[in-house]
């Protein structure tokens, strides 16, 4: 599978850019994916307008993409509205959000667990109402 990546924080922290990105290279190899890009950024994730973002999108609407990784579901976006919007893109184009802090795959409007990782929901995934078991 062809794999982006996708890393923001809110300031100005490249540790932590480097970071989400290590974990996320780490989940790829582990799971045999194929890095096809990384985009990274450092900007609020109260809209969906970021630069990073939009480069991840055009590589999904060219077809280069099968699957977005990301460390954490609210690195897409803080309003769950909002981000729901931007899971329904992937998914109209069958690409797939793996989240690998909340242990969840989301694609064509389901949400799957990572069995290897995953025996019980996340309190994360709780507290967001975004639960790995739920479907």
């Amino acid at each position: 599978m062809k794999a982006y990546f996708y890393c923001r924080v809110a300031h100005d922290d490249s540790f932590s850019l480097e970071r989400q990105a290590e974990e996320l290279r780490r989940y790829a190899e582990q799971a045999g994916y194929t890095i096809v890009g990384i985009a990274a950024e450092h900007g609020s994730g109260m809209t969906l307008d970021r630069p990073a973002l939009q480069e991840v999108m055009e590589a999904v609407l060219a077809g280069k993409v099968d699957v977005v990784l990301i460390s954490s579901l609210d690195r897409i976006g803080r309003d769950w509205g909002m981000t729901k919007q931007y899971i329904a893109l992937l998914t109209e184009h069958k690409v797939k959000l793996h989240c690998v802090q909340e242990r969840m795959i989301i694609d064509s409007d389901d949400f799957l667990p990572l069995e290897e990782f995953c025996a019980m929901p996340s309190e994360r995934c709780k507290e967001q109402g975004m639960c790995c078991q739920v479907r």
